[in-house]
């Protein structure tokens, strides 16, 4: 279905949101007899490169005229003198400035994507209540919410880089085929090559403003998307992870069984892949300062610490989402955890709560026992284990029933009769 048309099936609340953005500078007359072909434009593109946004802006002058045609085969009158109107308008407004149509309807298509993902995950959320039995928060369905708008952002941001190179790639073609023409022309002393040389001189100019410009949204809005994904994190991390570990502690006493790790590792890959993103987004940065650069430029100035902040908040979740899914158990006893003979063998089983298919057999974990650690072995009640077997495993997906990163651990024994493990 077109975006249009799903706009006018949204709650009253949100086509109020709708009304809001148009005016005289984009009509919403307009929108509606050309949604199909407004659509179909790269309108993103045509705001960052005049020749396109020429391009596209009379193709939308000829619409206007097709469209006029229709109604005057219907005698429509208000029709033909509304689009009439608006059509002068955009031409005296817009003819030498086509770039700036571009960027209103661009953002405009933009905001209309943004309303109707609000409006589906706020009507997903209350048809939410009980889908399979599992009882959801309203904590939960926030950080879900908040999960969903980082995702969104880090798209918005891909097509923003997106952007960010086409205008540079603009702005080095112009910067060294002028630079290039300079030279040739340095015999030349005319009139009229001076003043075209100045000309272009001024293009570059407002294309290099341009181009800071947006870098500096890019980085700025960067910054705000890692304070979003920070708080995100923590909120797994601090509290619905520690609270799984308390819930795994309880049903290892003989409570609930409650303690299914699918839903946080669906998060947690869910922010870790975005993570990733934005981190693929900054190293585009850089390869893209290096091609170009100029004095006061924001990706010099932020980059690294944009950097820092991404590898420390992606390290610290990888930590995090290592965890141990079944707590040491005899084999013969798989519902008694903790409760570990002398002499007898008992396994336990780890999980890493990002479910990213190419780490399958790529990461290797040791495990380690209490009297290699100098600090349990000065705490009263500590015990001694050991291996048989080796003591490296690689995690895989064919240990798991759900595709999981997951390595189990069967042949560890203890050596002293104390009936005590600390979780």
């Amino acid at each position: 279905m077109a975006q249009w048309n799903q706009l006018q099936q949204l709650e009253t609340r949100y086509l109020e949101q709708l009304y809001h953005l148009y005016s005289d500078s984009f009509p919403m007359e307009l929108r509606q007899f050309l949604a199909p072909w407004i659509e179909s434009q790269d309108w993103a593109y045509a705001a960052n490169k005049e020749s396109h946004a020429t391009l596209v802006f009379h193709n939308l002058l000829g619409e206007i005229d097709q469209q006029y045609s229709r109604f005057l085969q219907e005698n429509n009158v208000l029709y033909q003198h509304n689009l009439r109107r608006i059509k002068q308008h955009l031409q005296s407004k817009y003819l030498e400035k086509p770039m700036d149509i571009a960027r209103i309807v661009a953002r405009c298509l933009w905001e209309e994507q943004r309303l109707l993902q609000t409006a589906t995950s706020a009507t997903q959320d209350g048809q939410a209540a009980h889908p399979t039995g599992t009882v959801v928060t309203e904590k939960q369905q926030i950080l879900e919410h908040n999960l969903q708008d980082i995702r969104k952002r880090v798209q918005d941001m891909e097509q923003k880089m997106k952007m960010l190179e086409n205008l540079q790639d603009d702005f080095d073609f112009n910067y060294k085929t002028l630079k290039s023409q300079g030279e040739l022309s340095q015999d030349l002393n005319g009139n009229s090559q001076a003043a075209a040389t100045r000309q272009k001189m001024a293009q570059l100019e407002q294309m290099l403003s341009a181009l800071d410009q947006l870098r500096r949204q890019i980085v700025t809005e960067m910054g705000g998307l890692l304070t979003a994904m920070d708080y995100v994190q923590k909120n797994l991390t601090d509290e619905e992870l520690a609270d799984w570990k308390r819930r795994q502690q309880i049903a290892c006493i003989g409570g609930p069984p409650n303690i299914c790790l699918d839903r946080l590792e669906t998060w947690i890959t869910s922010l870790a892949e975005s993570q990733l993103q934005i981190r693929q987004q900054i190293k585009k940065l850089e390869e893209l300062q290096q091609k170009v650069s100029y004095k006061g430029d924001p990706i010099i100035q932020h980059r690294p610490a944009l950097e820092e902040k991404i590898v420390d908040l992606f390290r610290n979740l990888m930590k995090s989402a290592f965890v141990v899914e079944r707590q040491p158990c005899m084999p013969m006893h798989p519902d008694r955890p903790l409760v570990i003979k002398t002499g007898v063998q008992f396994t336990n089983k780890v999980r890493l709560l990002v479910k990213f298919p190419e780490l399958n057999y790529q990461l290797k974990i040791k495990v380690c026992i209490d009297k290699e650690s100098g600090d349990v072995a000065a705490i009263r009640g500590s015990r001694k284990f050991n291996i048989l077997g080796t003591n490296t495993k690689v995690m895989n997906m064919e240990e798991s029933n759900n595709g999981s990163l997951s390595a189990e651990f069967k042949h560890l024994v203890s050596q002293t009769p104390l009936y005590l493990v600390y979780i």
